[in-house]
């Protein structure tokens, strides 16, 4: 090579690093980007579910100077940039990819529900992105995410909580189950998979039938299994159909031995509503509490309580906070904000967090603090998996209490 070329070649990789560098110390924050809904029937699952314990996560990292990131030689405070879908999802897909196209944030972190998640996965594995997914649960995920490699689920399955529904029924010797379920992706899922493998235990699922999403009105329903005489009733319900539900019931006097119902049980909205007489023994999707032996767990709930004054939702709070946990350390183990590296750090690492030692094995977290919750004295109670029981499941379900 010429003198003259040489040098040219040295002045250009000289002003390559220094651009390089100039990029890396003009880096002033971590932008991580969130399209959910603040509107619509999704809103309340999503707020106390998600947004709390997102803006709980940044005021905690922020607090202690952000995240390190080795390959900048500093820690970088964390903006959290959030976009209401309205609970619509093609308003959800457009604001992923103006999350990640227009605004280039750094990563993403999910939507509410398990619709939005199924639109939600192929979009940011298409750019690329490393997303760990939390509120969504379906067995069909077992053949979607060995598809999108970028993607990985933080939250208890379908098998998991209902494997342990259907032992709990086994346990009490029931016989006679009314399965209802919200006409939603989530609803579906879960009555698909638990009724069939009742009736393989033997038990008689004597109603099976779904409602629509933002019901307004269930006490047909319920009057009709009122009067089948069933031992339990099975709702895979949303937040707000599980508060009619309740309401419902409670005016029909519908009290089978076990009351089970979806998300929504857990929230710290449900035993305000009611009142920790009405809710004792109800059962539902979960679960942890402030007992559970997890490090850090008990410290979360004050710092949370004292933030928002409500306690946190029981169900998937945790869950929330963890999956915060989790991209930040993925950050600090990697030394990057590089999507690739990012992404295999998540898929072969071990996460300390809150809901224990997260692993994601074929995509899928495999360390739960519990799948199901009972209401026992103002406490929403582990009672499964029984060797995480916080305490003895309730059975039968007391009467509801007269007003």
């Amino acid at each position: 090579m010429k003198k003259g070329a040489f040098l040219k070649v040295t002045l250009l990789i000289a002003l390559m690093g220094l651009l390089f560098a100039s990029s890396s110390l003009a880096k002033d924050k971590i932008r991580i980007g969130c399209a959910i809904s603040l509107s619509g029937p999704y809103a309340p699952g999503a707020k106390v579910t998600q947004i709390e314990n997102y803006e709980l996560w940044v005021e905690d990292v922020n607090a202690k100077g952000g995240i390190y990131v080795k390959e900048l030689g500093k820690r970088l405070p964390v903006e959290l940039l959030m976009y209401d879908d309205k609970s619509d999802v093609g308003t959800m897909i457009r604001l992923v990819e103006k999350l990640i196209l227009d605004d280039k944030v750094d990563l993403l972190i999910g939507p509410w529900g398990t619709a939005m998640h199924f639109a939600a996965i192929p979009v940011v594995n298409k750019h690329k992105m490393p997303f760990v997914a939390l509120s969504i649960d379906s067995e069909k995920l077992r053949e979607l995410i060995p598809k999108y490699p970028y993607a990985f689920v933080i939250l208890n399955q379908p098998r998991d909580k209902g494997n342990d529904l259907i032992e709990l029924v086994k346990e009490f010797g029931i016989k006679r189950v009314a399965i209802i379920y919200v006409a939603d992706l989530h609803g579906i899922e879960m009555a698909g998979y638990v009724a069939p493998r009742l009736g393989a235990e033997g038990v008689d699922v004597v109603v099976h039938k779904s409602y629509p999403l933002e019901a307004k009105d269930l006490s047909p329903l319920l009057k009709s299994i009122k009067a089948q005489d069933v031992e339990a009733l099975i709702g895979f319900s949303y937040p707000g159909d599980t508060m009619l539900i309740t309401e419902q019931a409670k005016v029909l006097d519908l009290n089978p031995k076990l009351f089970y119902l979806g998300v929504g049980v857990a929230h710290p909205a449900y035993k305000s509503k009611f009142g920790n007489k009405v809710v004792e023994g109800v059962m539902g999707h979960g679960a942890w509490n402030a007992k559970v032996r997890i490090p850090g767990v008990k410290e979360y709930v004050e710092r949370y309580m004292k933030k928002y004054n409500h306690e946190p939702d029981w169900w998937g709070g945790i869950f929330a906070y963890s999956q915060c946990m989790v991209l930040q350390q993925a950050i600090e183990k990697a030394g990057t904000l590089n999507h690739e590296r990012i992404r295999e750090t998540i898929a072969k690492e071990t996460f300390p967090t809150l809901l224990g030692n997260v692993k994601f094995v074929d995509g899928f977290n495999v360390e739960f603090p519990g799948n199901i919750g009972q209401w026992q004295k103002g406490v929403f109670e582990v009672v499964m998996p029984k060797d995480k029981r916080t305490a003895q499941p309730l059975f039968p379900k007391p009467p509801w209490p007269k007003d």
